[in-house]
């Protein structure tokens, strides 16, 4: 499970066995779990919430979209290394 980011406690992080999806993270408090918020990254690199199960408040959520767009290349490239694969959800 590579973790990406890491803000006030709030882990930024995808599974490494997700080859086939389309580009994503989580978010979870502490310990990542499977069940975590869930964020789609969009072919125009902006961002859709598929769930929020961590109930991350909402100004965390906008603190991180702020820093993994500025980090987004990085992301990718991150992701690549483990996916071999980059789709992107179309909405």
């Amino acid at each position: 499970m590579p973790v990406f980011e890491k803000y006030q406690g709030w882990y930024v992080y995808f599974w490494a066995n997700e080859e086939g999806e389309p580009i994503h993270f989580h978010i979870a408090k502490g310990q990542p779990t499977a069940n975590a918020t869930k964020i789609w990254i969009l072919k125009d690199g902006t961002f859709k919430l598929a769930h929020n199960r961590s109930e991350v408040p909402i100004h965390i959520l906008r603190r991180i979209y702020s820093l993994m767009l500025l980090n987004l290349e990085e992301y990718e490239k991150l992701w690549l290394d483990y996916q071999k694969d980059l789709t992107h959800i179309d909405d």
